[in-house]
């Protein structure tokens, strides 16, 4: 049975690229929230509870695996992709151990994103 995406956050500290993966996910025919940093989308993350989260791995105050670690704490179910300009090695496998999905390098090929959403949906 095919998981149902439906809606989705985008949690990166640089504006410009939240804007840019709302825009192309929205037209998609997702509900897109964005979020700035870790702790906002934690808050955030409690009440509207996304089916995904594309989620910054560095970022000025909590980072990445933090987050991803609070998410997975709060639903297990939910569908993580790890996004980074920095393909550090340890740094992925980290994230991968701590339940995220997918790691896609920055900047974010929209090809492979779709692809990965729509491979998460059949798991």
């Amino acid at each position: 049975m095919a998981r149902k995406l439906n809606k989705i956050m985008v949690v990166d500290d640089e504006v410009l690229i939240c804007d840019l993966l709302e825009e192309f996910l929205t037209i998609q025919g997702y509900k897109v929230t964005t979020a700035s940093g870790g702790e906002d989308a934690i808050l955030k993350f409690k009440t509207l509870r996304p089916q995904m989260v594309l989620l910054d791995i560095r970022m000025p105050g909590m980072d990445g695996i933090d987050v991803l670690q609070s998410i997975k704490g709060m639903d297990r179910s939910t569908g993580v992709i790890m996004l980074s300009a920095f393909g550090d090695v340890e740094t992925i496998q980290k994230a991968m151990q701590g339940g995220a999905y997918k790691y896609i390098q920055k900047p974010v090929e929209f090809g492979a994103l779709l692809q990965a959403l729509q491979g998460w949906q059949e798991l």
